[in-house]
């Protein structure tokens, strides 16, 4: 019987890297042997795409952050269903961009949703399907929206107030929860964001 994958998160606020870092991870366990499934949140299937595309669209006027929370969880339900949970049980490392913790700091800690009736919901989806590890690159807001040089999705596009408390958020989760979140600086260059992720990743998966 095949030893139950790891299961890895990299979350954060606008322009922190979380994509580019989840794509250097994933090469850096590949040359350490390490097989890996990469997903994104929301996404990863047909419906989980379609959810994702309503969510971010920024044509749509504003969402109440219950709409939200429960599109998230919508399309993190077929995700963990289809693609994660097998992905682990065949011994695969998943690495995820975002995830439950995204949701507990936009729609919770930012966006005025009581944590706890997130995460309740968060179990009902994911089950027994939980991170091992939740990497949180901490950015400041104004930095991050700086280093975003394309049309502002959705999301991106709520006030700077709003994602000084998601920066705050999800310190928060770090200081909370520090077995599983663990907060890394993610300013300096891609190279040097990526050793201190890894320093991170490698006591978990190694």
């Amino acid at each position: 019987m095949k030893q139950r994958g790891k299961f890895i998160v990299l979350d954060g606020p606008e322009g922190s890297g979380k994509s580019t870092q989840a794509d250097r991870l994933a090469r850096r366990l590949g040359e350490a042997g390490v097989q890996t499934t990469c997903v994104r949140d929301p996404g990863g299937t047909p419906v989980s795409e379609r959810i994702r595309d309503v969510l971010l669209d920024a044509d749509l006027p504003d969402m109440d952050p219950l709409t939200e929370m429960f599109l998230y969880m919508a399309s993190r339900a077929e995700m963990v269903d289809r693609v994660i949970r097998p992905a682990l049980g065949a011994g695969r490392t998943v690495i995820a961009d975002r995830f439950i913790s995204s949701t507990l700091v936009y729609q919770g800690y930012a966006g005025g949703i009581d944590p706890q009736e997130i995460l309740r919901a968060g179990r009902l989806v994911c089950r027994d399907t939980w991170p091992d590890l939740v990497v949180l690159l901490d950015l400041p807001a104004a930095e991050g929206f700086g280093r975003i040089n394309r049309r502002h999705d959705r999301m991106e596009r709520k006030g700077l107030a709003f994602h000084e408390r998601v920066v705050e958020g999800f310190r928060r989760l770090a200081r909370d929860d520090p077995e599983h979140h663990v907060l890394v600086d993610a300013v300096g260059s891609v190279d040097e964001v990526a050793a201190r992720v890894w320093k991170v990743v490698e006591r978990v998966v190694c």
